[in-house]
């Protein structure tokens, strides 16, 4: 369940800047979400209103004008005339409209308080929130202090010829007057210092509750770059790794103690804690550990920029396997306010798997308790030309409120062991080779439908009970590092667990516990390969040069639920699970040799109850009316011949449900030979062999 709901919006809504007009703006804004953010407990504004320079240059006069997101394309590019309005903003940048409203930063404070008054008049019961955002690069407004006056805090490829700022670099000094520092910069003040003390000044003037730090701010040098300081791309440079943690974790402590109580919200990179650390250093388990109140990196977008849903769900999992408070966050990609283009309509072409696949992701946390995202972003609700189109928000969010109804309450039937603590504090090259390629292949191998959807790191694994991984299957990196979590592997094995180890030669060779073993440097299919050992069978067959399907398949309810990313809609999914095939809700599969065939729309998010064990033939499961009063629910089954039937009610009645005929009349008629099974690897649910022609699962009124 969501506790809190952020809403993110730039200053392109507020085309006129009189009082009535910022009320009217800020009115809409949460009409038209109200049926998302109503009655949760706290309801947050983020606001775009600039790159985080307005917050540089700050020097405490209400009056003065600062420079915002007015632009479409990289602002900090030349706004060039001659050009044709087709030039990719990639080249040129445009105004988002004829002249533009100039923003003061009393004006800015006008939105600041709009927002809290009406939110807080909408929904009373509510906390509002309004947060300001900073970001490295040159793309969302013109920056003078970072691309004139202080070039040198900006540095890395960047965006195109800029460099993005560098969280560990020391300012020149200057004479500017501001807000924190009256009488200039003095030489040599570190980043994270001069930061800190302006956000706290700017944030506590302008009424900001709490600060966004944005791509990759605090974390790393190159956040949209799998190579930088530690790695080049050829070698690996451990003996980097002491300097490039101890600076960026002064960073954080110079920020607090300069700006010691707004909470902080982080973007963080696009990539995975294995590539991050691996890469760039990342002290992440560092960071998280060090009490600087801080919320953990959501997913990164690029799932929708560049197709990469595979990083996007190993970014997810690894960076919030543990967190510095319990919750996490899960951040949706609806519009773009900077560069033309709205994902929901022209990325995701109105399919909703990027809100579905995230949303199935889930961690175990120290308790063993299942734990989802508390927090939802969504990025944002205007667009590059500053509207908020109604039909946009109307489509989104009964996915949203689905997913949430639908998220994990067990862990997966993949769960991902991961050495959170033990990569992010790893000393040598070797450790960091196996961090960096063990991620990668793991990446590829989403990316080709292998169905992760749960992670534990190895730290809190080694601490519980077998029970809670009984019905999944253990992927680990092989050089897991962590000799408690190594003897708890072991015992697992021994005791009947399911594990695939995956990793290097050198690392499978050491692996000591009974375990299906998978070279990383070769197919990822091999991990199609390794879970058939275990009862699952996922093939694809599709044309030399089709991409495959996306999957996450997780436990929800008693149910298991596939989301589906098919990326090419000729492509054909066969699915064989160990209680037999998975015959989804509303769709018809026809079995070969035990395996049900599946052609996937683009996006699918299907619940299955039914698993089927028969040779051949269509089978189709259809929810249909109870038309009795005695049922709440009712599942049609039809197409068996012969066959081995597991059906799983939902939580409340899994022992109770009822298995009948259907007479002409619609009365429903119980058959015999129906038992109720409990076992450890699969739950509770109703079997019977032997079984043909139509029958019907009813769920009993609660």
């Amino acid at each position: 369940m969501f506790k809190n709901i952020t809403l993110e919006i730039s200053l392109k809504p507020f085309k006129e800047t009189t009082d009535e007009y910022i009320q009217s703006v800020c009115r809409k804004v949460y009409e038209q979400w109200k049926p998302l953010v109503k009655n949760r407990e706290t309801v947050s504004i983020m606001m775009w209103s600039s790159d985080g320079s307005e917050l540089l240059d700050y020097t405490g006069d209400p009056d003065k004008e600062f420079e915002w997101a007015r632009y479409v394309g990289t602002a900090n590019k030349p706004l060039i005339g001659d050009m044709p309005a087709e030039t990719s903003p990639h080249i040129r940048k445009q105004l988002y409209m004829k002249n533009p409203p100039v923003m003061t930063y009393r004006i800015l404070k006008t939105i600041v308080d709009a927002f809290k008054r009406e939110g807080k008049r909408l929904f009373p019961d509510s906390v509002i929130r309004v947060g300001t955002t900073f970001d490295i690069g040159p793309e969302f407004a013109v920056s003078d202090f970072k691309y004139n006056r202080h070039k040198e805090v900006c540095s890395g490829t960047g965006c195109g010829d800029f460099g993005f700022v560098d969280a560990t670099a020391l300012l020149k000094g200057d004479t500017r007057p501001y807000a924190a520092y009256p009488c200039g910069i003095p030489d040599k003040t570190p980043m994270g210092a001069f930061l800190g003390a302006q956000a706290n000044a700017f944030m506590k003037d302008m009424g900001f509750d709490y600060i966004w730090l944005s791509n990759g701010m605090g974390f790393c040098y190159e956040p949209w770059n799998s190579f930088g300081k530690i790695y080049d791309g050829e070698k690996f440079y451990a003996e980097r790794l002491p300097e490039t943690r101890e600076k960026v974790l002064l960073f954080w402590k110079l920020f607090r103690d300069n700006c010691p109580d707004y909470p902080v919200e982080t973007r963080g990179t696009n990539f995975s804690v294995g590539i991050d650390y691996a890469s760039d250093g990342v002290p992440l388990y560092d960071i998280y550990k060090g009490g600087f109140n801080i919320t953990p990196p959501p997913n990164s977008p690029w799932a929708a920029i560049n197709d990469d849903v595979g990083i996007e769900v190993l970014g997810q999992l690894t960076r919030n396997c543990i967190s510095p408070e319990k919750d996490y966050m899960f951040r949706f990609y609806l519009h773009d306010v900077w560069w033309m283009n709205s994902p929901w309509y022209d990325r995701y072409e109105s399919s909703p798997y990027d809100i579905y696949i995230p949303m199935a992701l889930s961690r175990i946390d120290e308790s063993g308790d299942i734990c989802t995202p508390s927090l939802f972003n969504i990025l944002s609700v205007d667009n590059s030309k500053g509207d908020m189109p109604e039909s946009c928000v109307n489509e989104v969010i009964p996915h949203i409120l689905k997913a949430e109804k639908d998220a994990p309450d067990e862990p997966s039937p993949l769960v991902l062991v991961y050495p959170f603590r033990e990569y992010t504090t790893a000393i040598d090259e070797e450790n960091l080779r196996e961090m960096y390629f063990c991620d990668t292949f793991l990446q590829n191998a989403i990316n080709c439908g292998f169905p992760l959807a749960t992670v534990v790191s190895a730290d809190n694994f080694a601490k519980h009970s077998f029970d809670t991984y009984r019905k999944s299957v253990l992927v680990v990196p092989a050089a897991v590092y962590n000799k408690a979590a190594e003897e708890r592997l072991a015992e697992f094995a021994q005791a009947g667990g399911k594990i695939i180890a995956f990793g290097s030669r050198d690392a499978l060779d050491k692996v000591k516990y009974p375990a299906k073993k998978v070279e990383i440097y070769g197919e990822t299919e091999k991990l199609f390969e390794a879970l058939s050992e275990f009862g699952y069978s996922i093939q694809f067959v599709k044309e030399t040069r089709s991409p495959l399907p996306v999957m996450t398949v997780h436990r929800s309810n008693n149910a298991m639920l596939f989301s589906v990313y098919n990326r090419d809609t000729t492509v054909e999914t066969g699915l064989k699970f160990p209680l037999g095939a998975p015959v989804l809700n509303g769709f018809s599969t026809k079995l070969t040799d035990g395996c049900a065939s599946y052609h996937f729309n683009k996006s699918v998010h299907a619940e299955c109850r039914v698993f089927v064990k028969q040779k051949s033939g269509v089978v189709k499961a259809k929810e249909e009316p109870p038309v009795n009063m005695k049922y709440r629910r009712r599942i049609r089954i039809s197409g068996l011949s012969d066959a081995s039937v597991c059906l799983f009610g939902e939580s409340y009645c899994k022992d109770s449900c009822i298995v009948t005929n259907i007479e002409p009349d619609g009365t429903p008629v119980p058959l015999d030979g129906w038992k109720v099974v409990t076992d450890a690897e699969n739950g509770t649910y109703l079997y019977a062999e032997n079984v043909s022609g139509e029958i019907s699962v009813c769920m009993p009124n609660k």
